[in-house]
């Protein structure tokens, strides 16, 4: 599902949906929700792949919101973008996506 675009020097807000096909997972407000998120020569712009290092974000049942600012580190350059997200369940520590967006002038 595509996102954006976003335009550079803004802070946005990307909301990211989870299904659990299980059904056993209902909200994920408590489940330590983080992003990272990735330019397409691979740098990170937030994290560094790991769950520890992930920027925090937040969830409302299973929606996680990710305050994506194009400032941080300077301003991004424009091109695509890969965002990430994490959460924990149980013993699991789990990273969905890439989830795609443009940055734009």
């Amino acid at each position: 599902m595509p996102i954006g675009p976003i335009t550079q020097g803004s802070k946005e807000n990307i909301q990211v949906i989870i299904t659990d096909n299980e059904e056993t997972v209902t909200d994920l407000s408590t489940a330590g929700p983080k992003f990272d998120v990735m330019f397409s020569d691979d740098t990170f712009k937030y994290g560094d792949g790991t769950y520890a290092n992930a920027q925090a974000a937040t969830a409302v049942a299973m929606t996680i919101n990710c305050i994506v600012d194009t400032t941080s580190g300077g301003i991004w350059a424009e091109g695509d973008y890969r965002l990430f997200v994490w959460f924990t369940v149980g013993s699991e520590v789990i990273r969905k996506g890439p989830f795609f967006f443009p940055v734009e002038e």
